[in-house]
């Protein structure tokens, strides 16, 4: 058993060691350019390690962009005691430009917009797991607002997209045609104007 363990805790830690060469090769690189012996000389690894843990490069890069929107994209437990709607959607709105600034998704964006002509999976891939999955997270908590009567009812699904969108159309868009692109000075208010809209639907006070 202790042997076993060993073995799982080095396969492990060889992965990790793994996705962090390929995160740093394919921003540095792009996706076409990036090499699988490169990666795996920059992880220290074999090149037949790097395939026994990941089949090709495309899964590779499919498994980092899971492993960056795993890093902040599950909201589940950001409903404090005490909190109100309008703190619980700041922090949803934080979170969602986390991963979109602090972990490279925007980056990662960029590549994959330039490599769908040749890849489309990667496309599809990628839109799946920042897109839906993260999407089905945001409903939860809006439904767990919705039930403890700190939004009026609504499809969450909707306004998990709506929120969302709101934020793609004010942040993200601009920083997918600048690479240079970074969050404003006034990112909270921007961010407080968005909450203020999606209150104004959907707000236990709102009507219509």
């Amino acid at each position: 058993m202790g042997l076993e363990s060993h073995r799982r805790k080095v396969s492990s830690q060889k992965q990790a060691s793994i996705l962090v060469a390929a995160r740093d090769n394919f921003l540095k690189n792009g996706y076409s350019r990036a090499g699988m012996a490169e990666i795996a000389r920059d992880a220290d690894v074999s090149t037949a390690t790097l395939y026994k843990h990941f089949a090709s490069k495309e899964a590779l890069f499919s498994a980092v962009v899971r492993n960056v929107a795993r890093s902040t994209g599950d909201y589940s437990g950001v409903i404090e005691p005490g909190d109100t709607a309008r703190e619980v959607l700041y922090k949803l709105c934080r979170a969602y430009l986390s991963v979109q600034f602090d972990s490279n998704a925007n980056a990662l964006l960029r590549i994959v917009i330039a490599e769908v002509p040749g890849a489309p999976g990667l496309a599809g891939e990628m839109y799946e797991i920042l897109g839906n999955r993260r999407n089905d997270s945001l409903m939860l908590v809006l439904d767990e607002l919705i039930s403890r009567g700190m939004l009026k009812p609504h499809d969450s699904a909707f306004g998990a997209r709506l929120g969302a969108g709101m934020l793609k159309e004010i942040f993200v868009w601009p920083a997918l045609f600048d690479a240079d692109f970074g969050l404003p000075p006034d990112t909270d208010e921007k961010i407080h104007r968005v909450i203020d809209a999606y209150l104004a639907l959907y707000g236990p006070e709102s009507r219509g």
